[in-house]
């Protein structure tokens, strides 16, 4: 069998078989022999996580944009899958053309966060590519690392060829270039096919020239006896630290809008528009804010032009607008008016992420609510004002407060906090604070209402590289259960719900955060002990952990719980040199001290980090008309008229250029049309479920701008109504939905845009309008027609006892198929002949079977469980039957 025929078979038997496939809408799928360039981009989780990351879209879009150069994406497949592809012996391969991944030149790994690492280690395992960096040679992909944990690689260091640091637009296209350029001087089609050893050494010399690039076998680490580092000693002369690479302008590189539209549900299952990079504001725990350094804001019209060419390429049905701070993008408030009022009526919902309290006015929250209205998110960080100076968050009680009561006041009933404990210079009494302010935050919600509730979040401070706490111990498991408990003891209201991180999942983040190269045998080991997905809750297995951090005799306390002094080498001193040390150290006493720091891209500099140039890297916002702020900023403003009368603007300037145009209407919600659709489900496609399928069909609608009509309420959902659901893995060319709409549509048209909307396999073939009236799809179907070929599994001895079964069965035996429960519950006899139709019951060949099946709201029958029971129940594997839907009949 194929890769193919492979897939069809094993997918039927794991979860969410749709992350597997490869056939979305938007995907793109280009000629690999034809490439001279082959990267797969992978991102070491879940689809459901790795598909909402923006930088992986970036990239994505970036690398197929050029001539010549295909980009494949890769998931870290779930422990099911796994097993499957190590059960028959499949390498991993690519979604959009089940490549190998062995078969790539380039293997790009994000490093999104430290519980990822077993899983980079297992997709190089599961694509048989060796491991550690020196047991590969000329005939293996060249792997490169990249993404926030580049920062301090030096754990995972021995993995990889390379490890990109900083913004990776410009830098993945020069790293792009160069290996077309070392492929064509070495006369090298497929890196797996190169017969020359010599030239990986070539290759890795090459991009030491691309700023940003770290090729960590360049460098070596030389210890002192107490364990600590002598030093990084540079083995390359002329290149002896790395400096990050810095995104100048994100106005200057294309954002993507035509983004893969996932098969199944994310965990961040919205469009991601990035209106700012980098934080200025310097709280001294968060590492993005001093390694995404300087403040670059998009400019509030590109934001709006993303928005709508995303919602028109995908129809995907909320949007994000993402940043470290939202509240610090100078634009928020008019950006999101401006936003909902091109999309409050088609039911696009906007978000923003959690953001300072202080800048939580009325108007901004009035603006986030808009649509659909769940609970309200704000991190306070510390759980008092004398903490919150120590992490220069500064913001104050009442400002906390006032955020609540502007929350309150706008209708929102739940409110999640999101706290630390275990930071620099807490006391038991800080951690305290975190209920009070939580109970005195509810006191303000009963002002409004005695319908509230307070979710308070706390997770583990873990100390990182690059900021003003990376000398800092981090504190042990049992005191970080400890202050938890003291938090959770004083929430004495039902209303008050308390909610933790996971001590031990903490503590390996901080192992690995400010860990070195000696770290790699441990998570060599934790891989060769089983672990997988170590940030999941349900496949934590830390008990692993600790055994391989005993068979390594790794000592954890040297890594985590002692104190750093000023002059310590630390591992990651040689990366991302424009960050001046000494400048932490006094942001670190700064702490101590409880010294306010300004944010710099509103007030001048007022210590040199390092990062800026002042010349072409330096703080970019965007700000309406404000003297004030423009007196401050000089140089670093942009200035500009923006505001709710966009829409505007843009209508008259459509309507002086087409008189004859006029905007659609978009606020009708009356069902004036029914349409029924009938459409076919074939090869992938056959792997998604009923509820995928029909998330996809709307937002194929949604895309399409096509005048749906939706319900009312706080959740307004789509008017679509499917036919009887299909098992996974059966064909059909019968599938049927109804919509309802407040306009006319052409025929023609709709299903012309449809299909080249929705996934590969799915295909619109028929539509027409019925009455208002007519009876809904599952009243008006009353049977459903079946071919079935059986599995070339079926020996003839069994062939010839299911050929007298089906006769039987035809001539009125009884035959029962036993239904499993679900979740502990009874199994269920289900009588097959109560719900087959006999006179359609035949043997078309030797292994092919027809037959309709009864189609009953009360209860029905799934043709596999028919097959199952003409062979009694056994000796047949179901996932082996091909099993095609060819028709129905209607009740008139």
């Amino acid at each position: 069998m194929n890769i193919h025929e492979q897939l069809n078979t094993i997918l039927r038997s794991v979860q969410k078989p749709g992350q597997y496939l490869g056939n979305e809408a938007n995907a793109i799928h280009k000629d690999n022999a034809k490439a001279d360039l082959r990267v797969a981009l992978i991102f070491p989780d879940a689809y459901e996580m790795g598909m909402s990351h923006v930088g992986l879209k970036i990239l994505y879009a970036l690398l197929n944009s050029l001539d010549g150069v295909v980009a494949e994406r890769c998931f870290a497949p779930l422990p099911d899958m796994e097993a499957k592809l190590r059960e028959n012996n499949i390498p991993l391969f690519s979604l959009e053309s089940k490549t190998p991944l062995k078969d790539f030149d380039l293997i790009g790994f994000s490093l999104p966060y430290e519980l990822t690492y077993t899983n980079v280690l297992n997709i190089l395992d599961l694509a048989q590519i060796p491991l550690f960096q020196k047991d590969r040679d000329h005939r293996h992909p060249f792997i490169l690392g990249g993404g926030t944990q580049s920062y301090n690689p030096e754990p995972m260091a021995d993995f990889f060829d390379a490890i990109a640091i900083g913004d990776g637009e410009e830098l993945i296209l020069d790293v792009a270039s160069t290996l077309v350029a070392w492929k064509k001087d070495h006369n090298i089609d497929w890196v797996s096919q190169n017969q020359n050893p010599n030239t990986r050494a070539d290759l890795t010399d090459r991009l030491t020239k691309v700023e940003g690039v770290y090729v960590p076998r360049f460098f070596e680490p030389v210890y002192k006896e107490d364990g600590t580092l002598k030093e990084v000693k540079a083995l390359k002369e002329g290149y002896t630290g790395i400096k990050k690479r810095i995104l100048k302008d994100l106005n200057t590189v294309p954002y993507p809008t035509k983004w893969v539209v996932p098969n199944i549900r994310l965990i961040h299952d919205r469009i991601g528009i990035e209106i700012q990079r980098g934080c200025t504001r310097m709280c001294r725990f968060c590492q993005a804010g001093y390694v995404e350094r300087p403040t670059r804001q998009r400019d509030p019209q590109k934001v709006l032009e993303i928005a709508d060419q995303s919602i028109k390429e995908t129809g995907i049905e909320e949007l994000s607008l993402l940043s470290l701070s939202a509240g610090d993008y100078q634009t928020i408030v008019p950006t999101l008016k401006e936003l909902n009022h091109r999309y409050q009526d088609k039911k696009i919902s906007i978000s923003v992420p959690a953001t300072r309290t202080e800048t939580l006015t009325p108007e901004l929250i009035e603006q986030v609510k808009k649509v659909r209205m769940t609970g309200f998110t704000i991190a306070p960080e510390a759980g008092s004002e004398r903490m919150r100076r120590v992490i220069n968050k500064g913001n104050k009680v009442e400002n906390l407060m006032q955020a609540c009561r502007n929350a309150f006041s706008q209708g929102y009933r739940l409110i999640k906090f999101y706290y630390m404990c275990g930071l620099p210079f807490e006391t038991d009494q800080d951690v305290a604070n975190i209920a009070e302010e939580a109970f005195q935050a509810l006191k303000v919600g009963y002002e409004h209402t005695r319908d509230v509730q307070i979710n308070v979040s706390v997770s583990s401070f873990v100390p990182k590289p690059f900021t003003p706490f990376q000398w800092e111990p981090q504190m042990s498991i049992e005191e970080t259960k400890r202050r938890h408990h003291l938090v959770k003891s004083n929430l004495k209201s039902k209303k008050l719900k308390f909610k933790h991180h996971n001590a031990q999942m903490s503590f390996l983040e901080g192992l690995f955060a400010r860990g070195d190269r000696r770290l790699s045998q441990v998570i060599y080991q934790a891989f060769k002990n089983g672990c997988r997905f170590d940030e999941w809750t349900e496949h934590f297995r830390f008990d692993l952990w600790e055994q391989s951090i005993a068979e390594t005799n790794t000592n954890t306390d040297f890594y985590l719980h002692r104190r750093r002094e000023k002059d310590e080498v630390l591992p990651w001193d040689h990366l991302f040199t424009q960050m001046r040390k000494e400048w932490l150290w006094n942001e670190y006493q700064n702490a101590a001290h409880e010294a306010h720091q300004e944010d710099c891209a509103i007030d001048k500099c007022a210590q040199f980090c390092g990062v800026c140039d002042f010349k072409s890297v330096q703080n970019k916002v965007f700000v309406v008309d404000d003297k004030e702020i423009a007196a401050k900023k000089g140089n670093r403003l942009w200035q500009g008229r923006f505001g709710e009368s966009d829409t505007k603007h843009q209508e008259q300037k459509q309507a002086k250029a087409n008189p004859s145009s006029s905007p659609a209407k978009t606020n009708d919600n009356t069902t004036r049309f029914r349409l029924r659709v009938h459409y076919s489900k074939t090869g992938y496609a056959t792997l998604l479920s009923h509820l995928e399928l029909m998330g996809l069909l709307k937002r194929a609608l949604l895309k399409n701008e096509f005048p749906v009509c939706f319900s009312i309420g706080f959740h307004p959902q789509m008017k679509l109504a499917m036919g009887y659901a299909l098992s996974l893995g059966v064909e059909s060319l019968a599938e049927h939905f109804d919509l309802s709409m407040a306009n006319h549509v052409e025929i023609d048209d709709f299903i012309t845009k449809m299909n080249k909307s929705v996934p590969q396999g799915v295909k619109i073939i028929s539509a027409e309008y019925i009455d208002l009236k007519a009876p809904s799809l599952y009243s008006d179907t009353v049977e459903a027609d079946y071919e079935i070929t059986l599995p070339q599994s079926l020996d003839l001895e069994s062939l010839e006892k299911f050929d007298q079964n089906l006769n039987d069965l035809k001539n009125g035996k009884e035959f029962v198929y036993e239904r499993a429960g679900r979740k502990n519950k009874k199994s269920r006899s289900i009588e097959i002949n109560k719900l087959i139709v006999k006179d359609k019951l035949a043997k078309t060949s030797q292994r092919q079977v027809r037959f309709s099946l009864v189609m009953d709201k009360q209860g029905s029958v799934k043709p596999a469980e028919v097959i199952a029971a003409l062979a009694d129940n056994k000796n047949i594997d179901l996932t082996e039957l091909k099993v095609k839907k060819v028709g129905i009949a209607w009740a008139n």
